[in-house]
């Protein structure tokens, strides 16, 4: 804006600029040198779950690439949209980013939050996993029929744990409901960590997760899988039949990706886009999500986008079907 034009406007509005300009200036010049001190990433989700496991383990390795730590914080509740909130809202200068999860279209659908998904700048998608039907290894149901017969001979009683009410791991609870016809008794938890916890305790009789929450208890020897929401069967868990081949088709699943807010100078995203990429062909960083059976991934923030305009207008119709928040 010309010198003369700033004049001729009103004081008020000429502060207004001069300071929005300075602020814009100030962080495009921070960015250059980004990090100079530690860099926050927000879990919407307890400790223990596999929200948690992905960003401490992405944590470790990216501290290794960067001159700074990268610190992980919890913020449960709400089915993720405290912690969606926060770093949706933070300022806009790479030192609070946010480990995103399908909840934050979710919740915002059902009325629980008002983030939505393109409150953010996505760096990268990191994980992905199908959701699968847990019971403990005792439980007396070795099939997932047999499962689904004991719940339709007691509607209301069987005690499924979830991550939270309206959360990805509730959705495939009530989802399986109505395709079955069946009704459970809904558990919810304050993540998928103290659900499987919940589990594990004898607490519930199921619960949904992904192999990044259970597998290890199930090979340990502690939980079984009676099915999975994917479309072909998993390589580490191949005796483990899909819901599909059961004549149920539901295929649902939960990822994780690493977001900043909007507003974010492109220098700060390029260099945290090279930390992921770094991350990705990381040997440990590999190693510790083959052993926790957790899905990697890595695909741009920019392509993800796509797949996220499409997996919320897919969520828009799933959720007025199923009439949830109401």
């Amino acid at each position: 804006m010309s010198p003369r034009i700033l004049d001729a406007l009103p004081k008020f509005t000429r502060r207004t600029l001069c300071a929005t300009g300075l602020l814009a200036f100030a962080i495009t010049s921070h960015a250059a040198d980004y990090p100079t001190r530690p860099i926050e990433l927000i879990v919407p989700w307890a400790v223990g779950g596999g929200s948690d496991a992905v960003a401490r383990a992405f944590a470790d390795v990216a501290g290794r690439n960067l001159p700074q730590p990268i610190i992980v914080v919890n913020r449960p509740g709400a089915s993720g949209s405290i912690g969606h909130t926060e770093g949706a809202n933070a300022k806009p200068d790479g030192y609070k980013l946010t480990l995103v999860t399908p909840e934050v279209s979710l919740a915002y659908l059902q009325g629980i939050g008002k983030t939505q998904w393109q409150d953010f700048n996505y760096v990268a998608r990191i994980n992905a996993d199908p959701i699968a039907l847990v019971v403990k290894a005792d439980a007396p149901w070795t099939t997932l029929e047999q499962f689904l017969a004991h719940v339709k001979s007691q509607p209301g009683k069987t005690t499924v744990s979830n991550s939270g009410v309206g959360a990805t791991y509730h959705l495939a609870a009530i989802a399986l409901e109505k395709k079955a016809n069946i009704e459970f008794n809904n558990v919810p938890y304050i993540g998928a960590g103290p659900a499987v916890i919940g589990l594990l305790g004898g607490q519930v009789d199921a619960t949904f997760a992904t192999t990044g929450e259970v597998g290890v208890h199930v090979q340990g020897g502690k939980l079984k899988m009676l099915a999975v929401m994917s479309d072909k069967r998993l390589k580490d868990f191949d005796q483990v039949p899909t819901f599909k081949e059961r004549n149920i088709d539901l295929q649902l699943g939960t990822w994780r990706a690493l977001a900043a807010p909007k507003g974010t100078p492109p220098e700060v995203m390029a260099t945290l886009r090279k930390v992921v990429d770094k991350a990705a062909q990381d040997p440990g960083y590999r190693d510790f999500f083959k052993r926790q059976y957790l899905g990697l991934v890595n695909e741009d923030g920019d392509k993800f986008r796509v797949t996220l305009e499409r997996e919320n207008a897919f969520y828009v119709d799933t959720v007025g079907k199923l009439a949830l928040g109401k």
